[in-house]
C-alpha cells in the first residue's frame, strides 16, 4: 500500500464517514395522573391514552424517546374531569355534585407540572349566567356549560400558546389522590359510575400494570406531600368548574435545562446528557473522521514500509 493509495481511501472515506447514523435518541420516562382522564402528546406525537375516563383515579407510566438533534420538548396533555351537560356528576343521585379536576405528571428528565405551564380551557361549567337562572345541585334544567373548543393542532410543537393562561398550582389536599385503583390478573378496577356512582359492570378494564398504579406510590416521593422538587397538582383558576383542559410545557435543550419552575423553586434535569445540540453531533463525526484518517494513515505506514 503505497501513500497515494492510502490518502485515496481516506478521501473516499471521508466522504462516507458523516453517513453513519449516531445514536441521538434517549428514552424518557414518566408517571402522569389526571382527575379524571388524560391523552399525552410528547413533540407533537400521541404517546398515550388513558385507559380508564373515570374512576379509579390512576397514574399511568410512559416511556418515549426524545431525538436530542430535534432541539426543543414540547409536553402536551389533554385532562378531562368528567362533567355532564349541567356541568353536575352523580346527576341520578339525590345528591349531584361539581367534581375537581386536577393534573400531576413528573418525567425523567426532570420536567414536572407546575404553574410554568401553559392552560387553556375547553368547557368550562355551569356558567355564571346558568347560576344566575337558577341552577344548582338541585335543579339542574337551568344549568349549561360553555364550549371553547379545541384549537387545532393544539398538541404541534410550532402551535402558538402565547396567549394561553399560566396554570394554577393546588396543594395535594386541595386536589386530593381520588379512589385506590386495584390490578388482579390484568385487570385494573373498581369502575364506578358518573352518573350513579354504583360500581359499574364491568367493574374492571384489562390493562398493563403500569396503566394501573396508584399515584400516591408514584409521584411526589411516594410520601403525598408533593413538596420541594416534587411536581405540583396543576388546573385552571376554577377547580370545580373547569372541566376538559389542555396543557403545554415547552423546555429549550439550549439551555441545558427540561425543568419547569414553579413557587418552590426550579427543578433541575437530568444529567445524563439529554441536551446535546447539533454542534455535538458535529464533534462525534469530526472524531469519527480524526480516527479513520489516523487508522488508515497507520496502515498505509505498515504496508509502506513492508
Amino acid at each position: 500500500l503505497t501513500p497515494a493509495e492510502a490518502m485515496g481511501i481516506v478521501a473516499f472515506a471521508w466522504l462516507f464517514v458523516p453517513l453513519i447514523p449516531l445514536d441521538t435518541a434517549v428514552t424518557i420516562t414518566g408517571h402522569i395522573y389526571c382527575d379524571n382522564y388524560f391523552e399525552f402528546y410528547f413533540n407533537g406525537q400521541q404517546i398515550f391514552t388513558d385507559p380508564l375516563d373515570f374512576t379509579p383515579h390512576n397514574a399511568v407510566k410512559v416511556s418515549f424517546d426524545y431525538d436530542e438533534t430535534s432541539g426543543s420538548k414540547v409536553y402536551a396533555i389533554l385532562c378531562q374531569d368528567y362533567a355532564s351537560d349541567s356541568g353536575y356528576e352523580y346527576t341520578s343521585t339525590n345528591s349531584p355534585q361539581l367534581g375537581d379536576g386536577a393534573l400531576l405528571a413528573e418525567f425523567s428528565d426532570g420536567t414536572t407540572t407546575t404553574s410554568a405551564w401553559k392552560s387553556y380551557v375547553v368547557t368550562f361549567g355551569p356558567t355564571d349566567a346558568s347560576i344566575s337562572s337558577g341552577c344548582s345541585a338541585s335543579n339542574l334544567s337551568p344549568c349549561a356549560i360553555q364550549d371553547n373548543g379545541v384549537p387545532s393542532n393544539w398538541y404541534a410543537t410550532d402551535f402558538d400558546d402565547s396567549s394561553w393562561a399560566s396554570a394554577t398550582e393546588y396543594t395535594a389536599s386541595q386536589a386530593g389522590w381520588g379512589r385506590r385503583p386495584s390490578y388482579s390478573n390484568g385487570m385494573c378496577g373498581t369502575i364506578t359510575s358518573p352518573i350513579t356512582k354504583q360500581t359499574a359492570s364491568p367493574s374492571s378494564i384489562a390493562t398493563s400494570q403500569d396503566a394501573c398504579l396508584d399515584p400516591r406510590s408514584v409521584l411526589c416521593g411516594g410520601d403525598e406531600t408533593c413538596s420541594g422538587t416534587d411536581g405540583r397538582f396543576i388546573w385552571g383558576a376554577d377547580m370545580d368548574r373547569d372541566n376538559k383542559m389542555l396543557f403545554r410545557f415547552t423546555s429549550s435543550d439550549s439551555s441545558d435545562s427540561a425543568s419547569s419552575t414553579s413557587s418552590a423553586g426550579s427543578v433541575s434535569t437530568s444529567t445524563v446528557g439529554l441536551s446535546t445540540s447539533s454542534a455535538g453531533n458535529s464533534s462525534a463525526v469530526c472524531f469519527c473522521k480524526s480516527y479513520l484518517l489516523s487508522a488508515v494513515l497507520l496502515l498505509a505506514g505498515i504496508g509502506y514500509h513492508a
